[in-house]
């Protein structure tokens, strides 16, 4: 039988910091004391059975790109890099022209659950970010937990722009999960918006709730109803997890029975490749086909032509303020 192909829309990796490559001072706390590198990364995928993973460098590191980047341009099929940008700087926008010649980047992030969230915004429209990565087709990753209106405003102002948002823009358990991700079903009459149903057993009441986790099921359920398969994105937020990979991975894989097979086969991985136009992937079989192979198309806006790209580095653009 051929293995299902399953994509991790997120995973955070970092390094220690160290004098030759220190975090900011005023870094937050990581989400646990070791870091997590790359190799912990593929053993636990690989114990789960998930093929593939888009890698984030965590805030607490600074807005750097080195390691994941690295890690994608070495192994494609495997990995793709969400970079970090410096999205209110004119100068670093204009990069974005020749970001597809950065091997490795699929996303750009844009934590917005934090700070000056209207400072950034703000700046980020005043030097053309958003307009650069709709015109160029830059896929966004968006965090901003209960900001319904704010990726409302994006996709009218940019209806060719691509966002995932992220975790279903829940940050909380304090209410059950089928209710906490309800309102975000409001935007999906949005084809530029996505949704990425990631982290979600942090959003559990683990006491009472054991795998394999039916509130989740519900969830996803729900999501798709309303974006469609090709638009809800499995991923697990690994670092921060309170549950076991494997439990987690298992609900994507066996625990989605009124779906249908394509639909299952898209939430798990085949729907996010479309999106970012990660094809490597999709390369290796009948079951990692590519949604328009099986006769479904992305209802999402159409990616925009690849342009001629001669990025002065793998760093182009990523040494950023805080995107």
């Amino acid at each position: 039988m051929t293995a299902p192909l399953v994509l991790d829309a997120q995973i955070h990796v970092w390094k220690a910091s160290t004098p030759e490559r220190p975090w900011p001072a005023d870094a937050i706390e990581p989400q646990r004391p070791e870091p997590l590198e790359v190799p912990e990364v593929r053993d636990v995928m690989a114990r789960a059975g998930v093929s593939g993973a888009l890698l984030l460098g965590p805030t607490w590191e600074g807005s750097r790109n080195d390691y994941v980047l690295a890690t994608a341009a070495a192994d494609p099929s495997q990995f793709g890099a969400i970079c970090r940008w410096a999205t209110g700087d004119p100068a670093e926008v204009e990069k974005l022209a020749d970001w597809r010649g950065i091997a490795g980047m699929r996303a750009i992030r844009m934590s917005l659950n934090r700070g000056d969230v209207a400072g950034t915004l703000s700046a980020a429209r005043d030097s053309g970010f958003f307009a650069a990565a709709e015109r160029y087709g830059v896929p966004l990753s968006i965090y901003a937990p209960g900001r319904y209106d704010l990726h409302r405003d994006l996709a009218r102002a940019y209806p060719g722009l691509r966002i995932a948002v992220d975790h279903a823009a829940v940050e909380t358990a304090d209410r059950p999960l089928t209710e906490a991700v309800a309102p975000l079903t409001q935007l999906a009459e949005y084809p530029g918006i996505a949704v990425k149903a990631s982290a979600l057993p942090c959003f559990l009441d683990l006491r009472t709730e054991k795998p394999p986790y039916p509130s989740i099921t519900e969830a996803v359920y729900r999501l798709v109803e309303a974006f469609g398969a090709d638009r809800v994105f499995f991923g697990s937020d690994l670092s921060r997890l309170p549950v076991p990979y494997a439990d987690l991975v298992d609900v994507f894989i066996h625990h989605l029975p009124d779906l249908e097979s394509d639909e299952q086969a898209l939430v798990r991985g085949r729907a996010l490749a479309t999106w970012l136009g990660w094809t490597e992937p999709l390369a290796a079989g009948p079951e990692t086909a590519a949604p328009e192979s099986a006769g479904l198309k992305s209802s999402g806006p159409e990616p925009a032509e690849p342009e001629t790209a001669d990025p002065e580095s793998a760093e182009s653009g990523t040494e950023a303020r805080r995107g």
